[in-house]
């Protein structure tokens, strides 16, 4: 039997699992931290309400999901109650002569504590997950090799030398 190779790293479904897991994990932790540092925790809901789930059915497909509450997306990209599809681009609730008259404040404006960091992360991620595939398949492929040439240099050696019976 041919000896396997030991130097490589081996990426087995678990060592996957227990990544997606844990990347899942951080990105909570990121976006908790980024709903802090900008302010969008008027009452905490956001922030309690960020959910993590990895699914991992047995054929090696894994589902990575999160969950909060809708209108974090709303304040993600700085919009809300006041603004409506399809209305041209004319929004009046962003005039500022509008917001004086009606003691409205400043205009609304992205706090960004979602859609920048999972991009990233989510990259970050697609990379990792195909280097641990490609280190798996690598280490397949040099076993066979392994394997083969073994072999083969078993063969060449019975016939070069024959096979000696012991007494």
């Amino acid at each position: 039997m041919a000896k396997k190779n030991t130097n490589r790293p081996a990426a087995t479904d678990e060592d996957r699992k227990k990544y997606q897991e844990a990347w899942a994990e951080m990105m909570v932790t990121i976006w908790r931290e980024k709903i802090e540092r900008l302010h969008v925790i008027d009452t905490y809901s956001l922030h309690q309400q960020i959910k993590d789930n990895v699914v991992t059915s047995s054929d090696s497909i894994s589902t990575i999901q999160h969950k909060f509450l809708e209108y974090g997306i709303y304040q993600d990209l700085g919009v809300g109650n006041g603004y409506s599809k399809d209305n041209g681009g004319n929004l009046e609730i962003l005039d500022p002569v509008y917001r004086a008259e009606h003691n409205m404040g400043e205009p609304r404006k992205p706090r960004v504590w979602f859609s920048r960091s999972y991009f990233a992360s989510v990259m970050v991620l697609k990379e990792q997950m195909a280097y641990m595939y490609g280190e798996e398949f690598c280490g397949l492929l040099v076993d066979k090799i392994e394997e083969a040439n073994h072999k083969r240099s078993t063969t060449l050696r019975s016939r070069l030398y024959g096979t000696r019976k012991r007494k």
